[in-house]
């Protein structure tokens, strides 16, 4: 899905390469105005049309954190729809998503494609754990949009006299095989019943009175619901009392397979990751090309294959070693997986921005480049994206394999004591939750990348290593020091401020925790790592740029 999305947004660019405004836009300044444009409205309409319960909030707090972290993804969308419609780039799309990292991604996108299919068509003749009714699933997904809660209120007309007013019908859209909870509530006595005349009642009428509230859910059998459910049914409401009455509706829908909202965010992932492909060539192609070869160069060194390799087997050994939990093994699955990966991944971005910057700097290879059309600040900024989607790669095909090895990890439990096995659901719920896990481990990595990058315009790659790793140490100590502190001399507690203020706070990305306690993670943490990740990677890009622009490179 994600990448039938990428192919239309590809038409999409090449047609509106075609609109002799729009490519004059795309080289313009007013393009950016364009695109902010473009991005609020996007956003705006993601955020009042999308159901909470579509991607998993029960509610949504923090929304300030959750509309930064919104506009920021959607402004992706914004500006690639502006800067990546140009000829240049809509007529060498195919060719930017073919070539370095894109085509690695993917490859790896089709090869999980083919491996779905395979699965499917495994499933097609034998019941198997992955997807029980894969049609129904995808089926699902056009009623992820229509389901949530919702609030229908109802007014009652009262008698106006001593006379017992009549049954009124009521009307309620309500699909109720898709309905999860219903909650009926009135400021006035009623009698809810499902015919006009007493004497066509099918089933008892039910008092409800002032300020009373009739509840019901899903775990219910469905002959307790307050209202008649039967197809052809009608709601009656009788208003016991003189003035109108309101009744309250408050119910919740959920698609019959709510996990098809999964595909949904994979396919809106791979998206992004696509379009902002694109837009890294369509507005700074100079940059672009430094990170293309940066990730040519990485790619071909052996370390990457070591540490995929080192990544791959910790993970599969991960999935079968007893670590003796009673029953809780799969989340040290989960926080050991994820810790190697984030760990891997880590030390490849710093050895990379080490070695990648200061050999050339030490070398004379920055000085050939930037001999060339290429300024100082595009090489930098050109090295830390390379770096980045080296980054990127690994935590997918890590990434992908751990959410297996999570997924599998309740089945090959339940065998091993002989229980009952697991639903495809409970195996699709671990892996979801490890999602954000494995997010803010990139994070974690993305930071150490950065920071390595600003660190080796000077230093060269030992040092650069020993520092960085100090940093990781003292980052996920730091709140430690600062409680630690407290009560104790004036220069203690200034040196651990200083260091909280000036070291990043590594532990805001840490999952230790929550996955012990069995908490998932909530948008609202997940969207606020994401901002503290940018602002500290812009800090260390803007330190970086300041080192670097006066470095005597001759």
């Amino acid at each position: 899905m994600g990448l039938l999305l990428l192919g239309a947004f590809l038409v999409l660019f090449r047609g509106l390469s075609l609109i002799p405004f729009w490519e004059r836009l795309s080289a313009s300044p007013a393009g950016h105005a364009v695109a902010a444009i473009l991005t609020v409205i996007i956003a705006g309409t993601i955020w009042a049309v999308l159901p909470e319960e579509a991607i998993g909030l029960s509610q949504r707090n923090e929304p300030l954190l959750l509309g930064i972290a919104l506009v920021l993804l959607c402004s992706i969308v914004g500006w690639s729809l502006v800067f990546c419609s140009s000829k240049r780039i809509a007529s060498s799309s195919l060719r930017v998503l073919s070539e370095g990292a894109a085509g690695y991604l993917g490859l790896v996108a089709l090869v999980i494609v083919a491996l779905g299919g395979a699965l499917w068509a495994l499933n097609a003749v034998s019941p198997s754990p992955i997807v029980a009714e894969p049609v129904k699933a995808f089926a699902s997904i056009p009623q992820v949009f229509s389901t949530g809660k919702q609030t229908v209120t109802r007014t009652i007309p009262g008698s106006g006299t001593s006379q017992q007013s009549p049954f009124v019908p009521v009307d309620l859209a309500i699909d109720f095989e898709l309905l999860d909870s219903l909650s009926v509530t009135s400021d006035k006595s009623v009698i809810l019943a499902d015919a006009e005349d007493s004497a066509d009642f099918m089933r008892v009428p039910i008092r409800l009175g002032a300020t009373e509230s009739i509840s019901w859910t899903k775990s219910q059998q469905i002959d307790e619901l307050p209202v008649p459910y039967e197809e052809g049914s009608q709601l009656y409401v009788q208003n016991r009392e003189i003035d109108d009455a309101t009744l309250t509706f408050n119910y919740t829908t959920s698609p019959p397979v709510p996990e098809a909202a999964t595909f949904l965010i994979t396919a809106v992932c791979v998206l992004l990751i696509g379009l902002a492909l694109l837009l890294q060539q369509g507005v700074a192609p100079r940059a672009a090309a430094v990170a293309h070869a940066t990730v040519k160069n990485e790619l071909a060194q052996p370390l990457f294959l070591v540490l995929m390799l080192l990544g791959v087997v910790a993970i599969l050994l991960y999935e079968f070693l007893p670590f003796n939990t009673f029953g809780e093994d799969i989340k040290l699955l989960k926080d050991c997986g994820i810790t190697t990966i984030m760990l891997l991944a880590a030390f490849q971005g710093v050895w990379s921005a080490s070695s990648s910057i200061s050999e050339e700097i030490e070398g004379k290879t920055a000085l050939t480049i930037l001999s060339k059309p290429i300024q100082r600040r595009s090489f930098v900024i050109g090295k830390f994206l390379g770096i980045f989607w080296v980054l990127m790669l690994m935590f997918v095909i890590l990434g992908t394999i751990e959410l297996g090895a999570v997924a599998y990890k309740p089945i090959y439990d339940g065998r091993e004591i002989a229980a009952e096995a697991p639903t495809w659901q409970d195996c699709h719920l671990e892996m979801t939750r490890t999602i954000p896990g494995l997010a803010m481990a990139f994070m974690q990595a993305v930071v150490l990348t950065a920071i390595s990058v600003a660190l080796a315009t000077r230093l060269p790659q030992l040092a650069n290593l020993a520092v960085c790793f100090a940093i990781y140490v003292v980052g996920n100590l730091t709140t430690s020091l600062v409680s630690s502190a407290e009560g104790s001399f004036e220069i203690v507690r200034f040196v651990a401020n200083l260091i909280a203020t000036i070291i990043p706070i590594l532990e805001h990305f840490s999952l230790q925790a929550a996955i012990d306690a069995g908490n998932p993670i909530t948008m609202s943490l997940l969207s606020g790592n994401l901002l503290y990740c940018l602002l500290y990677v812009l800090l260390a890009m803007f330190l970086a740029l300041l080192l670097f622009e006066d470095r005597d490179l001759a």
